[in-house]
């Protein structure tokens, strides 16, 4: 049995895990050829944002011998195809893992994702990533800066300098965080980005400790709700600073009482990008891209409050040309501008 633990929520769902035999690397496309594969999504920890919709997805692309029938052309998944979703609570390993195709696939935030295609941030000593291609945009993250409900902060500015908490260190928050709030102008190298568990953070802004406290995540974040429903916090705006503006970092809002006591707030989004590696089979990312198109479009999981969005633009890697030919076949027009694959490197003798 694994526990699941949603912080801040108070909520602890327990589960058994499904023992299987998980295929490493390349030799799923053996598999997919057959009966059936294990198709594993790394992302995030546990009760995260990301993990959350890895499984999602998860169980959108799965459809093992003797499941769904496929009608009328709907939602049916994958035939052969078990997702899994599992967690990688550093992105920048989880896309190591990926492009050492150790692991078939990971989501992470498109910042993150265009540091390891340029070889920067994070990724600079190690160099870019090479072999990572995006099979879609699948939905955004919202930037939510909270602060205490009587704390003087008229807005996001007023934060330069002050202690900023920002989750775990090395998650997909923090990183991201991190990232969100140097576009919105937050990079004076005075301010105090704190790292640690974001349960203690929230605790802290009520005893004046630390003055804000960021959350990266879909809308609407549970975690924002348990928050915002004790009315003792409240939210920040944001917005692209300046000449800060990255091509895929949207200016985006929380909507008028999405959450208890809370206005229409202004703030960013960035994609969240579900890469894999370079190799996978074209047979394989078509089928991954429709299994995703149907359920967003003909409403598969509205069991869950988060809906699945799916689309192809703001992507940081190149598309797989798998997932470049699904995307057509299914008329969508792609962006001109899009990442492409890179060239491939002469050869001497």
């Amino acid at each position: 049995m694994r526990a699941r633990i949603v912080w801040l929520s108070g909520i602890i769902a327990a589960g058994a895990s499904l023992a299987v035999h998980l295929l490493p690397g390349a030799a799923i496309q053996t598999a997919f050829a057959q009966e059936v594969a294990y198709f594993r999504i790394g992302a995030g920890a546990p009760g995260s944002t990301l993990y959350d919709l890895a499984g999602q997805i998860a169980g959108i692309i799965s459809n093992p011998p003797g499941s769904r029938q496929c009608e009328n052309e709907g939602p049916c998944g994958v035939e052969g195809l078990i997702g899994l979703a599992q967690t990688a609570m550093d992105p920048i390993g989880g896309l190591q893992s990926v492009e050492d195709g150790a692991m078939e696939s990971a989501i992470v935030s498109a910042d993150i994702a265009a540091e390891a295609a340029q070889g920067t941030g994070h990724f600079k000593k190690s160099g870019a990533m090479t072999e990572l291609r995006a099979i879609a945009n699948v939905g955004d993250l919202v930037l939510h800066v909270i602060v205490a409900r009587e704390a003087r902060f008229p807005d996001l500015a007023a934060l330069k300098g002050k202690r900023i908490a920002i989750g775990i260190a090395g998650s997909d928050n923090a990183v991201t965080a991190a990232f969100l709030l140097r576009v919105a102008g937050i990079g004076d190298k005075k301010t105090k980005l704190l790292t640690g568990d974001p349960k203690a953070a929230a605790q802290d802004l009520l005893e004046d400790d630390v003055d804000a406290l960021v959350v990266v995540a879909r809308l609407p974040s549970a975690d924002v709700s348990t928050l915002m429903r004790t009315g003792n916090y409240r939210l920040l705006g944001a917005q692209v600073s300046g000449d800060r503006d990255t091509g895929y970092v949207t200016a985006d809002w929380i909507p008028h009482r999405q959450y208890a006591g809370t206005e229409t707030t202004p703030t960013l989004s960035v994609p969240a990008i579900w890469v894999v590696n370079a190799t996978l089979s074209t047979e394989l990312a078509d089928g991954l891209v429709k299994a995703l198109w149907h359920s967003a479009t003909q409403g598969e999981g509205d069991a869950t409050p988060k809906r699945l969005e799916m689309s192809a633009s703001d992507l940081t890697v190149p598309l797989h040309p798998g997932a470049q030919a699904a995307f057509r076949a299914l008329g969508v027009i792609l962006a001109p501008d899009m990442p492409t694959e890179p060239e491939p490197q002469a050869t001497t003798n």
